[in-house]
């Protein structure tokens, strides 16, 4: 018996060249460009603008972060964004289906992230320090991480640096750096040993023009029986008493020639008498009513309506504080007077008016009035410190109990200061404060009791308070034995220290004793 033949299968040519080209040429799948992914270690700042995009060309297409689909489809491009990741290792994954016969493109890349700031340690000195004095603070800051820093010499030895500032710095800024551009960012301050055992007394510029009210002055100070001499530079009338240079002065008609700041300077210094720079700081009469007539009326504390605020017996406006152009022109005289050789700056009026807020708007403020004090005196510091110039700030005697009557908080006011002056005059206070009926009669209780909450509030800071006490017949006669109950009530409180404040720039010179030590 014969077998029957195989069948044959027919498969058609045309297919067998599709199968074998099959084999022979499709290629692997491939990967998926990855658009705007400069990097896979990503810091705080760079993690809140990533993010990664996805040409789909017509596919279907998905970015998965963590397994977890955060963008898909089929059209344009897709794009997801990084920000909001946490700490650590991630996954991305973007896929692209190309369809028959090419299959799924897959990218998978690992991301890094880390948002932890690195570790930076700054040591200023402890000791003594002298307002012109040389200083080099060290520290330390984690391996890998780099250090920049404001105003001083900087030298890195792996995670240890030190800087070298030719006089104490005061909010100099210290940055260091990791790998993947985080920042850790210090403020230096090195607190000045202040003079405090500072007499002084205070003198407008028209009374030092004057030779019948100056040569008194210079007596006292020949006579040993003060140390220091608070000349203005800026008035209560808003006049800067010399020929100033700061524009904003010429522009609005502020300038007089009652003294040649150099000249001044160098006579006092040449007696060892220290120069006290006093700025009436937002009281400024010329300021304001320059501002309100020239369009410029955000410069100027407001009343609800947006009208001026009128302010003290003679009704004029208060500049703003809030304002950066108010702001710079008080810091400009300070620079400008530094240079000129006066030793310290003294605010004077740097507040809001008294009386009730709810009453005043102020154009600009962000927060509280009290904090933009705080940082205009900040400011001001970082600039007259590298002159070799000190800071001061006067304030009403009750600021120190009753921070926000006036916007002087002066615990955070203290923190930027080298000292901080109290109108501690007992024609100030009022009958029964601190529980002395009368403030004339108990000078010496008036003085003492409320200098207990200036030492408290300054404790720590390394600003020093030096009280500014009354010599002049305001509500009261003050003969020489009134002025030294006053000079005992500071004393008592461990304030060796003291300014003298006449209207008329006339002074009791048998009150002081000839025993001034120099301040300078």
């Amino acid at each position: 018996m014969s077998r029957l033949p195989r069948p044959r299968v027919l498969i058609p040519v045309a297919l067998v060249a599709v199968l074998a080209g099959t084999a022979l040429v499709v290629p692997s799948a491939g990967s998926v460009p990855l658009v705007g992914l400069t990097a896979t270690s990503f810091s705080a700042e760079a993690l809140k603008s990533a993010q990664v995009s996805v040409r789909t060309d017509g596919h279907r297409a998905k970015v998965l972060l963590d397994g977890k689909p955060v963008a898909q489809g089929s059209t344009g491009t897709l794009t997801a964004s990084l920000a909001g990741l946490t700490e650590g290792t991630h996954t991305l994954v973007a896929e692209v289906d190309r369809g028959f016969p090419r299959g799924t493109a897959r990218t998978e890349q690992r991301l890094v992230v880390d948002t932890t700031a690195p570790q930076l340690t700054v040591a200023v000195p402890s000791g003594a320090v002298k307002i012109k004095d040389r200083v080099t603070v060290t520290g330390t800051v984690e391996k890998g991480a780099t250090v920049k820093a404001d105003g001083g010499q900087l030298t890195q030895h792996g995670t240890s640096f030190s800087i070298a500032y030719p006089v104490p710095p005061a909010g100099a800024r210290v940055v260091a750096t990791d790998a993947v551009g985080n920042e850790a960012v210090r403020d230096v301050t090195v607190r000045t040993s202040y003079p405090t055992h500072i007499r002084a007394v205070h003198m407008t510029g028209r009374a030092w023009a004057y030779s019948k009210l100056r040569n008194p002055v210079l007596a006292l100070a020949k006579q040993h029986r003060i140390n220091a001499v608070q000349l203005d530079i800026k008035d209560e009338d808003g006049i800067v008493n010399y020929p100033t240079t700061v524009p904003l002065a010429s522009t609005i008609g502020a300038k007089a020639d009652f003294y040649d700041a150099r000249k001044a300077t160098a006579q006092l210094h040449a007696m060892g008498i220290r120069v006290i720079g006093r700025i009436v700081a937002f009281n400024d009469p010329k300021l304001s009513s320059w501002a309100d007539k020239h369009g410029h009326k955000d410069w100027i504390i407001q009343n609800p309506d947006g009208s001026k605020y009128l302010y003290g017996y003679t009704k004029t406006g208060f500049s703003n504080f809030a304002k950066k152009e108010v702001r710079e022109y008080n810091q400009d005289l300070a620079v400008e007077a530094v240079k000129a050789g006066f030793d310290d700056i003294v605010y004077d009026y740097v507040r809001r008016p008294d009386g009730p807020i709810a009453k005043m708007r102020f154009p600009g403020l962000k927060g509280q009035p009290e904090d933009a004090i705080v940082n205009f005196l900040a400011e001001a510091q970082a600039k007259i410190r590298p002159l070799g110039g000190s800071l001061g700030a006067a304030a009403f005697a009750q600021a120190s109990t009753r921070p926000k009557a006036t916007a002087q908080n002066i615990r955070k006011m203290a923190q930027h200061l080298d000292v901080v002056i109290p109108m501690n005059y007992p024609s100030h206070w009022n009958p029964g404060e601190y529980g002395v009926p009368d403030p004339y009669v108990g000078a010496y209780e008036i003085v003492k009791r409320s200098l207990v909450d200036w030492n408290k509030q300054v404790a720590g800071t390394g600003c020093v308070v030096v009280p500014w006490l009354q010599d002049e017949n305001y509500k009261g006669r003050y003969t020489a034995a009134k002025v030294q109950q006053q000079i005992m009530g500071t004393r008592a409180n461990g304030i060796p220290g003291w300014l003298m404040w006449s209207a008329k720039a006339t002074y009791t010179g048998a009150a002081y004793s000839p025993d001034a030590k120099p301040a300078i």
